[in-house]
């Protein structure tokens, strides 16, 4: 690579604005004298010191300051969880004989211990700051300082160009996708605004679809270049083809750009996505991608399923990017060629490539950057079919991760830093704790069902191990509500994400227990738009009512267990008030504390019924009618306009979230007064 790519970008943000390349800046020659007032207004920030500057951003960054305060907040938190067991665990050791005659009161510590181990986990993600923005007076968002290398070269000359703009092929995978899919993809792409002789569409189509090899070749002729290239390539019966991946690596095969973007078929770029990401990787050898967040045209309003992961992309990734450890989401990332070849391609270990390639480059040492702009928006999965086969497939595809490389990945040879040793098993651990959900909910409904007591030991024991319990979930949510204030509309999506969490429990434990017995089976991969397709056929031929029965028989473990925990809950609350009456505290607030937990898990396990039977969401023949156009019928998009859209039905889970709060702070109070001295005269606790 010559001295002046290698020097072609210097960025330097100014807020936390998007940043941006101009014609002007890529072939050095700016328009009335902005080049050198950049140039100088880069000089005079060099001249002041270092600790000023870093000391004014630290006031300046609001995000910093919220990261420092959520930060506090969650020592508080994890110090209160570390007390609570602590205490319980002396407890239980004390009265060890008591607790060995009550199993399942041992089976709820030890969940405990499990969710405080996950948290701790999930605590080290948490701590990483946010990157901390540059700020100057100047309202510039970008410089590209010695842009004076290229005085002397025409811009337009091959040499100049050469070192100017880079190539870049966009490699877009199709695989049966409805023909018109890929076809918006593809027109989206080659109108990206990029010296069209810099850069490639290469049309992987691993589905053999004629139509759109005819698309392909049609735009061929009519534009007369070659920028577009159609690609099938051949499936030989009983050699591995690996999916998605074999078809990324076949395009390499044909590339020879020095840049290459992974794209999904439904996926629409914006016309400044090359300009936006290419400066944060072109001039940074250690870079091996830059990544951008997935958004969708389709999505459903309130995003009851959490499609949208928002903090995902507002929060964690933007967090891990401040250390360069941001994975790849699979589509919209541009690759640096070489940091490809040098570990084979795309990894082929396990069915999701995108995190498998991620970790394989940050073995190496390598970094990433994420960009958190919405420059690409597509098709979130059309059937609840579709969005759950796809959530397992992404759990499988972590499973076979961890189980190809954990001993590269967390050996003694690893070149991952803790942090990222921790993101790394997390990212495989996290599906597990579907079998800690169910073991959890199933004993506290039999405590409830079967009135099990969950009392070891005193009465003042017990008054301060429930004061323990209440001062640490009550500082949990505090910290819940905190975190997510990073995140666009955070009642909305702390809620969604939080019913996500429990909704797919069973979904997710149903694929560990597939993978545990047939782990073979879970390499098999079939597109999320063939299940679409294949849900929509079967549809076709059943008028609504019965289409949406077939649907809700995916949730016969949730429908079933909302039945049976609320006839437990009222059957419970009726017996208790008619045999031990109002007075009795300790049967009471056990009742009343299960209830409430049962009922609130009910909530959450109700949303994909609801969203079935009462769905806010599109149907395939929308699509187009969701798309604006240019006059050249090329699909464009506003990125400002991008977010999820509100619904009311998210006040009921904020209205549960007070609800719990307010039951644990009732107890707080109760125990450290005479209430119940005053009031519980038949068993005071």
């Amino acid at each position: 690579m010559v001295k002046g790519e290698q020097e072609l970008i210097d960025l330097q943000y100014v807020d936390d604005s998007k940043p941006f390349l101009t014609h002007h800046d890529l072939t050095g020659k700016p328009s009335n004298g902005h080049g050198n007032r950049r140039r100088h207004e880069y000089r005079r920030t060099r001249l002041l010191p270092k600790f000023f500057i870093i000391i004014f951003d630290l006031f300046a960054n609001h995000r910093l300051i919220l990261h420092i305060f959520s930060s506090l907040l969650l020592l508080g938190f994890l110090a209160t969880n570390i007390n609570y067991l602590l205490f319980k665990i002396k407890l239980y050791h004390k009265e060890l004989p008591s607790a060995l005659n009550a199993p399942w009161t041992l089976i709820v510590l030890a969940c405990e211990i499990v969710y405080f181990i996950s948290s701790f986990i999930a605590a080290v993600d948490y701590f990483v700051p946010p990157p901390i923005i540059t700020k100057s007076s100047s309202d510039t968002k970008i410089r590209l300082y010695n842009v004076s290398n290229f005085d002397g070269d025409d811009a337009k000359s091959d040499l100049g160009m050469s070192r100017i703009y880079p190539t870049v092929d966009i490699m877009i995978p199709c695989c049966k996708e409805p023909t018109d899919v890929p076809q918006e993809t593809i027109l989206a792409a080659l109108a990206v605004d990029y010296p069209k002789d810099r850069f490639r569409v290469l049309v992987l189509d691993d589905g053999g679809d004629d139509e759109l090899k005819a698309f392909c070749n049609t735009i061929r002729v009519e534009s007369g270049s070659d920028q577009l290239v159609y690609l099938r390539r051949l499936k030989v019966p009983g050699v591995p083809h690996n999916f998605k991946c074999g078809n990324m690596n076949y395009g390499l095969q044909h590339s020879d750009a020095k840049f290459v973007v992974m794209m999904d078929a439904d996926m629409i770029l914006h016309p400044s996505f090359l300009t936006r990401l290419l400066p944060h990787i072109v001039d940074s050898p250690n870079v091996s991608f830059v990544q951008i967040p997935q958004t969708f045209y389709n999505l459903p309003v309130g995003d009851p399923l959490n499609d949208a992961w928002g903090f995902g992309y507002d929060r964690t990734l933007v967090h891990r990017n401040t250390f360069g450890y941001a994975t790849c989401v699979g589509t919209g990332v541009v690759f640096r060629r070489k940091h490809l070849d040098e570990i084979g391609g795309f990894q082929p270990q396990s069915i999701t490539e995108d995190t498998m390639t991620a970790y394989m480059l940050f073995n190496r040492g390598y970094k990433s950057v994420y960009v958190n702009e919405k420059l690409q928006i597509g098709i979130t999965p059309w059937t609840f079919e579709g969005f759950v086969k796809q959530r397992q497939r992404w759990g499988q595809g972590a499973l076979q991760q961890f189980t190809a490389t954990w001993k590269l990945m967390l050996g003694r040879n690893s070149k991952l830093n803790l942090v990222q040793k921790f993101c790394y098993f997390w990212h495989s651990g996290f599906y597990y704790m579907s079998i800690f959900n169910i073991i959890l909910v199933i004993t506290l409904w039999s405590a409830l069902a079967f009135r099990l007591d969950l009392s070891i030991g005193s009465n003042a024991e017990n008054e301060t191990l429930l004061s323990y319990l209440a001062v640490f979930l009550v500082s949990w949510r505090v910290f819940w509500y905190v975190i997510w204030m990073e995140v666009a509309q955070p009642i909305q999506s702390r809620n969604r994400d939080e019913s996500q969490f429990w909704w797919m429990t069973p979904f997710f434990f149903h694929m560990i227990l597939g993978a545990a017995f047939d782990f073979k089976s879970t390499f098999s991969f079939v597109p999320t738009s063939n299940i679409d397709r294949r849900a929509a056929a079967g549809k076709a031929k059943r008028s609504r009512w019965m289409k949406k029965l077939h649907e809700l028989r995916l949730l016969r473990v949730h429908i079933a267990f909302i039945i049976i925990s609320f006839t437990t809950v009222l059957v419970r609350t009726y017996t208790t008030i008619t045999v031990y009456g109002i007075h009795d505290c300790r049967e009471g607030l056990m009742v009343l504390g299960l209830s409430l937990f049962l009922l609130s898990v009910c909530a959450h396990m109700s949303v994909p019924v609801v969203h079935i039977l009462w769905s806010t969401g599109f149907t395939p023949k929308q699509r187009k009618s969701l798309l604006k156009y240019n006059k050249d019928g090329v699909p464009i998009f506003d990125p400002a306009k991008c977010g999820r859209k509100w619904h009311p039905s998210i006040i009921l889970f904020e209205f549960l979230t007070y609800l719990n709060v307010g039951f644990w702070v009732l107890v707080y109070w109760s125990v450290h007064t005479h209430t119940y001295a005053n009031f519980c005269y038949t068993r005071p606790i």
